[in-house]
């Protein structure tokens, strides 16, 4: 499969990786923590702020703190030896934790301790695992009754990608041709942070250039002091309701800056949220092409990695 397919096969994706068999347990749980690098973190963000109204989830990228017995560790790495995240298993191995990954240490260390697994497909593209570290997590909480079933909502948000598809490619495509060579900042309200850090990273991995993201609230703390001056060019991804108490301050911000809002606002936020994903990937892709830079490969942060 060629890197445009995998990019195209986002809906099919999100449909298999929420297939996954997860597993069943006894023990009750009041918080969850979930730990990993790159795609595996922007999971654990999403999943924070996916279900922020309904249960206590934090994510780190790395190690965290102190936790007490009634907090479940969700470690997440598709390779299963992600330096930091091996490291966070040996931290708690005494305590829950569920591990998702497709082999590697992790996943020998889960057997080994008897530690809860769910185990992701091998030979996947490295660049293209989020979903399998994002509905697993949501399919074992509502398996051992934490959430209501997400299958509706689930399959609508599939649908609606799918339907899509080409209006999304489409405003990607033009927008990669406005912004290929302009610095880039990608501003958002909190729900859909991680799909600004997920511009971030992803764009810097496609196109080999810095990008930042940051929430608008944090923007207008400190930030804002770089503008108009800042010659950048601004992605922004609001939520309506969030937005309401800073109405004034956004309005006064987008006269400072040029700027593309990716709106998307006829859907539901927890469907929306995903077309800004779709729409990031597209928009990587595009970028790539114009820059003649290989998207999904990743030769520096691979040999450093080894170091």
């Amino acid at each position: 499969m060629n890197i445009y397919n995998y990019v195209c096969d986002f809906p099919n994706q999100i449909e298999n990786s929420y297939l996954l068999d997860v597993p069943k347990t006894k023990k009750k749980f009041r918080n969850f923590r979930v730990i990993g690098m790159g795609g595996s973190y922007i999971a654990g963000l999403l999943i924070k702020e996916y279900l922020r109204d309904e249960l206590d989830i934090e994510a780190y990228p790395g190690e965290l703190p102190e936790i007490d017995k009634k907090t479940l560790v969700i470690l997440i790495s598709y390779s299963g030896n992600t330096k930091e995240t091996v490291q966070a298993f040996n931290k708690y191995k005494k305590n829950d934790v569920l591990v998702i990954t497709s082999g590697g240490k992790l996943r020998e260390l889960a057997v080994k301790n008897k530690k809860l697994l769910i185990e992701m497909p091998e030979k996947l593209h490295q660049r293209f695992t989020f979903s399998y570290g994002f509905f697993p997590v949501i399919k074992f909480l509502e398996k051992n009754n934490y959430l209501k079933t997400r299958k509706k909502t689930i399959n609508k948000t599939v649908k609606i990608l799918k339907k899509y598809k080409w209006k999304i490619e489409k405003e990607a495509r033009e927008l990669a041709g406005k912004i290929k060579n302009k610095q880039l900042l990608c501003y958002a309200t909190n729900y859909f942070y991680p799909s600004a850090y997920r511009f971030q990273t992803s764009l810097e991995e496609d196109i080999k250039a810095i990008c930042h993201a940051n929430r608008i609230t944090e923007l207008f703390h400190n930030e804002l002091e770089t503008f108009p001056d800042n010659k950048s060019y601004v992605i922004l991804i609001i939520d309506n309701q969030e937005i309401k108490k800073f109405r004034k301050q956004m309005n006064y911000f987008k006269r400072l800056i040029n700027y593309h809002e990716i709106k998307y606002k006829r859907f539901p936020k927890e469907i929306r949220i995903f077309v800004m994903f779709y729409f990031v990937d597209f928009l990587g892709f595009y970028l790539s092409r114009i820059k003649h830079t290989k998207m999904g490969e990743t030769p520096l942060s691979d040999r450093i990695k080894k170091l």
